[in-house]
């Protein structure tokens, strides 16, 4: 239906010239639903010389001659009309014009699918071949008066390679564009067309890429307000082009547009209306400079400008959810409200999760009836991917059209208000209250001898943990063996043991003292755990510190990828740390790495990711950010640190067992440490590894 309705619509469209029967017929053999309405022997004679001119002396329209065509396109709006606005209903629109785009702003439908991995039977090399036709045309225009021969009939006759094209039209031409746009399509046009050519994976076209970066990388020469803060927007849509842009100008770029035209450090201050004299808030700049900032992460600047843009937007959004362009109007806008979505879900202030959500709801209310998004005069295509994609960031999804982390980078930053403390930053206060993993209670536990649980339980997973908060998460998801009506709990020695089954595999857990040192610390009772039992597979689960309130946020998990044991060190004029830095499991580690569809929320709904690297461990207890830093400088790669790894390592390694740690943020060891998110961090930890070993065959290879 989509499809039909946008085929007849672009023939009414572009229809140029006097419809003969031979051109008709072609129309119909490109829309066989026609056969069905029209007789051919009566459509020969409607489309003879005489019927097609009108009593003033003008060929009639293709509508006037043909109305079946409209009869069709009307028949199909009414049943698009009437189908349920939503995600899907907008990808079926844009599903016909991703096919037929070529060198305009329409190249914005195939950049989506692309970006969601559906290309959905877009040619690409027919979009090249569009992209090449346009050149040439660009080249026949250009050199209409004083080209040469040959090159002019090599254009026409589209031989002319990209190289020759290049060199005649960048030489020429600012940008060197060959794609055709309408004014207010102007601020992105280049952008789309880098973006189009990453994803879509197009190649030949390097020149043009170049010289549509090269802005970025020269920085402003001057300023003409508002617009720079659009053009700058949409190119940090495109990752290559800020991979490719020299990383000085694009530094420049945020600063001059950081320091305010009107007043200095509120860059969204404008005159809106000269007549009062006032300046107004106009809220997409305040947007777009948090878009920028954590697109391209200039070095060495204050962030006051960052978090007064931050307290803003989070103060003048509409109960409706929405954004206005101005702060003191009171009319919700598309735009404005796309912007802001963008702004906050990439710094995640404190507060962001309700906001966007409330903002896609609204966004999602203002489809039209045809499944696209637009304002008045605005680009409905591009406007539509742009509401796509803010619906999908504000659901906490990454599935947009440039690169946002994935769950499991340790690259994942956010940006929180600071509070009124200096030095300080605000920690989010959640209410636990209404959380299954908070009010939970233990399961029946029974008593048995230890000759019988040893004789019968037979674990092949074994967990460790170092306190009773995470000792408790882990039994709350811990369930009886077959045939039993209780976990068994069973003491041997120095250690008690926990048997049931966690996911798909019978399980032991053992609780250790906190450290690897000491005679019920991780190193002895991991031995005693393994010469017991003999599991195949020991993981570590509990709580940690992360190593960057930047990077990792509360209830984050961390999984090990190799350890680093920091004690062993070489103290002198500077500190040489001794021990190798031994790698986890590596076929827990890929379980580990994709569990794409684990979901843990915390209270304010926001979704905990999961960081995979190397993680630090030691004998203390860190909760000062000077020594911290200190073992950052020497692992910038660790994604964090705790104190019981090291002796999982030793005795694991020693008895060849596959070993892992797991452990949530509850703190990041710079003095301000509490305890309250050490519940949640370790239910978190826990629900990772259950959603790991549900699946029978995580220990397959072990």
């Amino acid at each position: 239906m989509f499809e039909l309705e946008h085929r007849v619509h672009e023939t009414l469209r572009w229809w140029v010239g006097d419809p003969t029967p031979d051109r008709i017929a072609g129309i119909i053999d490109s829309i066989p639903e026609l056969k069905k309405l029209v007789d051919a022997n009566e459509l020969k004679q409607r489309f003879d010389p005489p019927n097609v001119w009108s009593s003033d002396g003008h060929i009639k329209s293709l509508a006037q001659v043909f109305p079946e065509l409209a009869e069709i396109r009307g028949e199909c709006v009414n049943a698009i009309r009437d189908l349920p606005n939503g995600v899907s209903k907008a990808e079926w629109c844009l599903t016909p014009i991703a096919r037929d785009c070529g060198a305009d702003a329409d190249v914005e439908a195939a950049i989506y699918f692309a970006s969601r991995g559906k290309l959905v039977g877009i040619g690409i090399e027919e979009i090249r071949r569009r992209w090449h036709s346009s050149i040439c045309f660009d080249v026949l225009q250009r050199t209409s008066a004083s080209g040469s021969q040959e090159l002019q009939t090599r254009a026409k006759e589209k031989t002319l390679s990209l190289a020759e094209a290049a060199d005649v039209l960048l030489d020429r031409s600012l940008g060197g564009r060959f794609f055709s746009f309408r004014d207010e399509e102007e601020d992105f046009i280049d952008s789309s067309f880098v973006r189009a050519a990453e994803w879509l994976n197009i190649g030949g076209f390097e020149r043009w890429l170049q010289s549509a970066v090269e802005p970025l990388s020269i920085g402003p020469k001057y300023l003409e307000g508002q617009s720079e803060f659009w053009w700058l927007f949409f190119f940090c849509r495109s990752d290559l082009a800020l991979r490719t842009a020299e990383r000085h100008g694009l530094e420049a770029w945020f600063w001059s547009l950081s320091q305010g035209e009107v007043e200095r450090g509120r860059p969204w201050r404008v005159f809106w209306s000269r007549n009062d004299g006032k300046p107004r808030d106009y809220l997409p700049s305040a947007s777009i400079l948090l878009f920028a900032w954590k697109r391209i992460a200039p070095q060495g600047l204050k962030e006051d400008t960052i978090t007064e843009a931050t307290q803003l937007l989070l103060s003048t959004q509409m109960n409706s959810g929405a954004w206005p362009l101005l702060a003191d109007n009171a009319k919700p806008d598309l735009i404005s409200t796309c912007f802001a979505i963008h702004g906050l879900a990439l710094t995640r202030p404190a507060g962001w999760i309700s906001a966007v959500k409330r903002a896609g709801e609204w966004i999602r209310s203002q489809q039209d009836a045809f499944g696209l998004w637009h304002v008045d005069g605005g680009p409905a295509i591009m406007l539509t991917v742009l509401a796509l994609d803010a619906i999908e960031l504000a659901a906490g999804g990454t599935k947009v059209t440039f690169r946002v982390p994935s769950v499991d980078a340790a690259s994942v930053d956010v940006c929180v208000l600071k509070s009124s403390k200096p030095g300080v930053i605000a920690d989010p206060v959640y209410d636990y209250s209404k959380e299954p993993w908070y009010s939970a209670t233990p399961p029946e536990i029974a008593a048995i001898a230890f000759s019988n649980a040893a004789r019968k339980a037979k674990p092949t997973l074994a967990f460790v943990v170092a306190t009773e908060t995470e000792l408790r998460q882990v039994l709350r998801v811990l369930r009886p063996l077959p045939n039993q009506r209780r976990v068994w709990r069973s003491s041997r020695g120095h250690e008690t043991y926990y048997l049931g089954r966690l996911g798909a595999f019978r399980t032991v857990v053992l609780l250790s003292s906190m450290g690897s040192h000491g005679p019920t610390s991780a190193t002895l009772s991991i031995a005693s755990l393994i010469e017991k039992w003999k599991p195949v597979a020991i993981v570590l689960v509990g709580i940690a510190f992360g190593a960057s309130r930047n990077k990792h946020l509360p209830a984050d998990v961390l999984v090990s990828e190799h350890l680093i044991p920091y004690e062993s060190q070489r103290l002198g004029e500077k500190i040489q740390f001794r021990n190798p830095v031994p790698p986890s499991s590596p076929i827990l580690v890929n379980r580990f790495r994709h569990a794409l569809d684990w979901k843990f929320l915390r209270p304010d709904g926001s979704q905990c990711r999961c960081h995979i690297g190397p993680l630090l461990s030691g004998e203390k207890l860190i909760d000062d950010n000077c020594f911290k830093e200190s073992l950052l400088e020497q692992y910038p790669n660790a994604i964090g640190g705790e104190m019981e790894g090291t002796g999982l390592w030793a005795s694991s390694s020693r008895d060849k067992k596959d070993w892992i740690v797991v452990k949530g943020v509850c703190d990041w060891a710079d003095g301000n440490k509490n305890d309250a998110y050490q519940m949640m961090a370790a239910a978190s930890a826990v629900s990772l590894c259950l959603h790991v070993f549900r699946d029978p065959g995580a220990l397959d290879g072990v």
